[in-house]
């Protein structure tokens, strides 16, 4: 058994704490991302959120069996067609504070792709806390759906850029 190392001084306690790869804790952070996405009123919202955090799952889960370059994944466009309705504050708002309690940890870690992860989950977090923040106002509108589309599309294009050229 080994004996849990106290700082001498109190410079010692401000070092960063190590790195922390554990492929289990991957495992589980892609498994509760995966269910995170809310609804944002907008099927193709709705639809590339949930394409977007199943792409970071997908990249934890490789970073997790140790791979030296995470598996090319599709595209995801997102579904068209449905009826817009309101967005389920509620629920963004649980899951942008999910995804930031996922973000210390990635960030650090030393696979490259996942600090981009990492970073892609904290855009998404304040994508839905935005979306959370002027749906309880009443004021998020047919005009917000574009540039909620478009920052979307931004974090596939941030995860697709950490993917190996095909």
């Amino acid at each position: 058994m080994s004996v849990p190392r106290w700082p001498s001084d109190p410079a010692d306690a401000t070092a960063p704490a190590p790195v922390d790869a554990d492929p289990g804790r991957l495992l589980r952070a892609a498994e509760e991302i995966s269910g995170l996405a809310p609804d944002l009123g907008w099927a193709e919202a709705s639809g590339l959120t949930e394409g977007v955090l199943d792409a970071v799952s997908h990249l934890l889960a490789d970073a997790a069996s140790r791979r030296d370059t995470p598996r090319p994944q599709p595209l995801v466009v997102g579904a068209i067609g449905a009826t817009d309705r309101l967005p389920d504050h509620a629920g963004c708002r649980a899951a942008a504070a999910r995804l930031r309690a996922h973000t210390p940890a990635l960030g650090d870690h030393p696979v490259p792709w996942v600090a981009t992860a990492a970073g892609v989950l904290e855009e998404v977090a304040d994508l839905l806390d935005q979306v959370a923040d002027r749906t309880r106002r009443g004021v998020l509108g047919p005009g917000d759906k574009g540039v909620v589309l478009r920052r979307l599309h931004r974090c596939q294009r941030r995860l697709r850029a950490a993917l190996p050229a095909p």
